[in-house]
């Protein structure tokens, strides 16, 4: 099995991460560092990331986490804050599936299936990420219009949108926006450019998951319902 797949496989990271990883000179295989992602790795042989021993999942775990805001969307952080996978109680190493920012809540998945992650973070698959979006004022048509057909972030101009408000008020407005894209802060940086400036912000939908009634800082683990959807993913990708 290639290096890079194996270490998805361990639920260390996706297969893109674990390319970086391996590159780096984070893995060792029989104690010999390999930067070569292509690598073969045996039935016996030991692979190590930062110089602890990494293991073939037996089962991939999964489960839906309606993150907290104050929560990092890591596995770890430097500077100490707490982060989702501190909210799991499970002896399986699982690792969060895309990012949601600090000051964002709702819905995030966790597993140690690598695979699974490629195919729900990477563009070409575009799964849909569905948010509730309180923002300044209330967009006009010409907002509605460019959120929904594309505006330009930095170096980029977003793919389409569906948007729509759902409650408007004297000084702001309740929007729920769907993308199938989910570049650092997007849904944030798309309404500041149309002028009207995010103040809470809530996913509640990837793909066919919903949060449904899970509290803040709540999770479990997928149903069979779900579990069905993960797997016509990933058969699809074959």
């Amino acid at each position: 099995m290639r290096l890079q797949k194996y270490l998805a496989h361990c639920g260390v990271a996706s297969r893109r991460k674990a390319e970086e990883l391996i590159i780096n000179g984070d893995v060792k295989v029989n104690n010999e560092i390999i930067i070569d992602p292509a690598f073969d790795v045996g039935e016996n042989d030991i692979v190590k990331y930062k110089n602890k021993r990494v293991y073939l999942s037996k089962k991939n775990k999964y489960f839906m986490l309606n993150k907290p805001i104050g929560v990092v969307s890591t596995a770890s952080d430097e500077k100490g804050r707490a982060n989702v996978v501190d909210l799991i109680d499970t002896d399986s190493r699982v690792y969060p599936v895309g990012r949601l920012d600090i000051d964002t809540s709702g819905i995030i998945l966790l597993t140690n299936d690598g695979e699974l992650t490629n195919i729900m973070t990477h563009p070409k698959y575009g799964v849909m990420k569905k948010y509730i979006a309180t923002v300044e004022g209330t967009p006009n048509a010409k907002a509605l219009y460019r959120l929904r057909n594309g505006v330009r972030i930095e170096n980029y101009v977003t793919g389409k949108a569906k948007v729509k408000i759902l409650k408007s008020y004297p000084t702001d407005s309740v929007v729920e926006i769907v993308i199938n894209e989910g570049k650092n802060r997007q849904v944030r940086k798309m309404f500041d450019t149309v002028g009207h400036r995010v103040k809470s912000l809530k996913r509640i939908e990837i793909g066919e998951i919903m949060i449904g009634g899970l509290n803040q800082g709540e999770y479990r683990e997928l149903d069979s319902t779900e579990m069905e959807y993960i797997q016509r993913l990933k058969n699809a990708k074959i």
